[in-house]
């Protein structure tokens, strides 16, 4: 029986990486028209991935969605036949029951196979226009998580239109530029269970919370462009991969400095989010966090972010302890 390959990553431009070692992906093995399985290889050392007290001795299940997401553009330009150049816009995407055993570190970097089936195209004048797609993500057969994403794609013309539109509404030069404006302060780096401080990405809490579970984190979210893997090349807006990572981080916060966590050490389990606008580079950005569920174990998060008084993006964070920190 055919296996998807694991020995070299698939080139960086299907799925628009520069740097060769944030691609993940390694290989496409179609079992139909709709199912295709993906090669994926955690490894054990990165820099931002590997970078919190949590992800010690687990892998840290963010990977996985930056995996997804990977995997969705490469099916944009294998499956669909989109051309180099098109834009790419995620629409959504979630993470479902993190099984933080299947995703234990070993003594090699682990293998795991994405069970993709495109569950519906959406189609335009022009042809297929976005796609839906889930996904099981396997590791030796054993299925360490269950995912979804919604993307769509445009062409560069349709792109530059979109974008000089949004920047105009906002009072903004056309052009977008490629610097960041924000917060020059960030939140120290173990309240958000960092240990390098520049993968941290808010600022500190704005408001002090009553430790009832019930507060509102709310912060500035911190742009930095020279990050080597959230702005891996140059973009003009907000990437998707760094709302999450503010979600995660802001959620971390709150719970802690709520009560619904007992530390700032704690695992993303289950994650939904929806973009429903470009984040620009150039005006401040705010996160809000508040507290939904938890039991002293785990905890569920509802996030927001806006910018100029519009809602860019909202979902739902799920941390867990790690069971090395349990008891």
């Amino acid at each position: 029986m055919d296996t998807v390959e694991f020995s070299r990553t698939v080139p960086r431009e299907l799925v628009h990486r520069l740097s060769l070692t944030e691609v993940f992906v390694t290989g496409v093995l179609a079992r139909d028209e709709d199912t295709f399985d993906v090669g994926v290889q955690i490894p054990r050392s990165h820099a931002f991935y590997r970078d919190s007290a949590a992800s010690r001795h687990v892998y840290d299940p963010m990977v996985l969605v930056e995996a997804a997401r990977q995997t969705l553009i490469m099916l944009g330009h294998h499956l669909f036949e989109m051309p180099f150049g098109t834009k790419f816009i995620l629409r959504d995407i979630a993470l479902h029951h993190a099984d933080l055993t299947a995703l234990m570190v070993r003594e090699a970097p682990t293998e795991v196979v994405l069970r993709c089936r495109v569950v519906r195209r959406f189609r335009g004048r022009e042809g297929v226009q976005g796609a839906r797609v889930d996904y099981s993500a396997l590791v030796d057969g054993q299925v360490a998580a269950t995912l979804e994403c919604n993307m769509s794609w445009v062409t560069p013309a349709r792109w530059q239109a979109m974008r000089e539109e949004r920047r105009a509404a906002l009072g903004l030069p056309l052009q977008a530029a490629f610097e960041a404006s924000g917060p020059e302060q960030r939140i120290p780096e173990a309240l958000v269970d960092r240990r390098d401080a520049a993968n941290v990405v808010i600022s500190p809490l704005q408001h002090p919370l009553p430790p009832d579970g019930d507060g509102t984190g709310t912060a500035l979210l911190v742009v930095d462009t020279g990050h080597p893997v959230l702005f891996d090349h140059p973009l003009d807006h907000v990437p998707g991969m760094l709302i999450l990572e503010a979600f995660r981080q802001l959620s971390i916060a709150t719970a802690v400095e709520t009560g619904a966590l007992p530390s700032a050490s704690a695992v993303f389990t289950g994650l939904r989010a929806r973009f429903t606008g470009f984040g620009e580079l150039d005006l401040p950005i705010t996160c809000e966090s508040v507290g939904a569920a938890g039991d002293g174990r785990e905890a569920v998060l509802r996030c927001a972010m806006k910018q100029d008084g519009r809602a860019i993006a909202d979902g739902e964070i799920r941390l867990t302890v790690p069971p090395g920190r349990r008891g």
